[in-house]
């Protein structure tokens, strides 16, 4: 077993090693293969398992004004990378919404490129904390199959975004994402307040991340099903098309079973 487990780890090093974007080998846990998979095992086991058995016979923690510091710098970190994304969108007029490669050059629009993507990637290594949250105010229905695998497969497929393919057509991704999370954490700090205006767009929050998830199902599979060859890697489009249609297969079950199935009379 250790012998097969050896194998199987010297291999993900080679292909790590071998096939990555080596312009972001200095870059803190992107200068290591371990870091990134560490990092989601822990975090699965302390949600799942560790943290929900520490908390058994304890009570739940009042974190109300961590969480809303917390959501004071996830609105500003949002809210930034999505207006510098439009910045670095609008000095690019040949930017093209139907299929981008990826510009692997050490210019300095190659970077931009790279450090947006970098800066996306850490941002959904933040999102993680979300979980904690909920582990440590014993709200363990909130930490649903939904919840923890969009969180894991966001850190997972930032990582090899930024290993593999840095930027290129999957700038809206990050467009789109930030501009959600950036009003979805404003919403979560209005409503840690009792904020009327809160309750009431509950639902739209749920709306505005199925059309997210549209679009990018969309903007992925167009050249995935039509296979556009711009030089963006045409596995990338299917992973990002596949992605897409899942989580909004997850999400519109949740909305469905929220919003539109009326409870049964009793």
């Amino acid at each position: 077993m250790s012998f097969i487990l050896e194998k199987l780890f010297n291999s993900y090093n080679q292909f790590i090693l071998e096939n990555r974007d080596d312009r972001s080998s200095h870059l803190p846990l992107m200068d290591g293969t371990w870091q990134v998979p560490t990092i989601i095992a822990v975090y699965l086991m302390a949600v799942l398992k560790f943290g929900p058995r520490f908390m058994e016979n304890r009570k739940p923690y009042d974190l109300k004004n961590w969480i809303r510091l917390y959501n004071v710098v996830q609105i500003a970190a949002n809210s930034a990378f999505f207006l510098y994304e439009i910045y670095l969108l609008a000095k690019r007029p040949n930017f093209s919404y139907v299929c981008q490669p990826v510009d692997f050059s050490r210019t300095t629009s190659g970077y931009e490129e790279l450090y947006i993507s970098y800066a996306y990637f850490l941002l959904k290594v933040l999102d993680l904390a979300d979980t904690m949250f909920f582990v440590l105010r014993k709200k363990q229905s909130h930490v649903s199959f939904l919840h923890v695998y969009h969180h894991a497969i966001m850190v997972t497929m930032t990582y090899l975004g930024v290993l593999f393919v840095p930027g290129g057509h999957i700038y809206l991704l990050g467009l789109w994402n930030t501009l959600v999370h950036a009003i979805m954490y404003a919403y979560y700090y209005l409503a840690s307040y009792g904020s009327p205006l809160a309750a009431r767009f509950k639902k739209y929050m749920t709306r505005m991340q199925l059309v997210q998830f549209i679009h990018l199902g969309i903007h992925f599979g167009r050249p995935a099903l039509t296979m556009l060859d711009c030089g963006f890697p045409q596995l990338w489009h299917w992973i990002g098309f596949g992605q897409a249609i899942f989580i909004l297969g997850m999400f519109m079950d949740f909305y469905i079973k929220s919003y539109v199935k009326k409870p049964k009379m009793q």
